[in-house]
């Protein structure tokens, strides 16, 4: 089974894994980038662009809960507004494109809260992004059969199952 980039990856990452910082978030996005690199023609990229599989668990850490997922998106394909509680994550394309959407919260004086669009960019082939605890973004997927990788710093299924990880579907000013 080849996936030689994957092994690299997940055994320099596990070398460096700790509490959330600054030199962390920058290894996990230089390591995430150097495997979005080299990742095409090994069997877990195969498997995931022939079944055309919307995610897909890659690797998960049981020392140090981090989470490799990987995703087949079409084009038109939207993740609205959200965060991701306490976690952080590192996206990241593969191959093709997507366009992402950064929001702040607003708070009006009538003790009412919005989300804000402040600005958006394109997420390219070989290009990764990261998102801190509190960042909220939105996704939107540009061409058919693009291939992310998302790096999670924790299981956001449970995050949304405790209340932390909020989806703003409903409250957004998107441009």
């Amino acid at each position: 089974m080849k996936q030689e980039s994957l092994n690299h990856f997940v055994k320099e990452l596990s070398k460096v894994w700790g509490p959330l910082n600054s030199s962390l978030t920058k290894k996990s996005k230089e390591l995430l980038e150097e495997l979005t690199q080299n990742c095409i023609g090994e069997n877990w990229v195969d498997e995931l662009l022939e079944k055309q599989l919307p995610f897909k668990e890659v690797y998960r850490s049981e020392e140090h809960g981090f989470i490799l997922m990987g995703h087949i998106e079409n084009k038109g394909d939207i993740s609205p507004p959200h965060d991701h509680g306490s976690g952080w994550v590192i996206y990241s394309t593969v191959i093709g494109q997507s366009k992402m959407g950064l929001f702040n919260r607003v708070f009006y004086p009538d003790g009412t809260m919005n989300i804000v669009q402040k600005d958006s960019y394109m997420l390219n082939a070989g290009q990764c992004s990261v998102y801190l605890p509190g960042d909220i973004h939105d996704t939107h997927t540009l061409e058919n059969n693009t291939l992310m990788l998302r790096l999670t710093s924790c299981d956001f299924l449970k995050e949304l199952e405790k209340g932390r990880l909020v989806r703003y579907s409903n409250l957004n000013d998107k441009w």
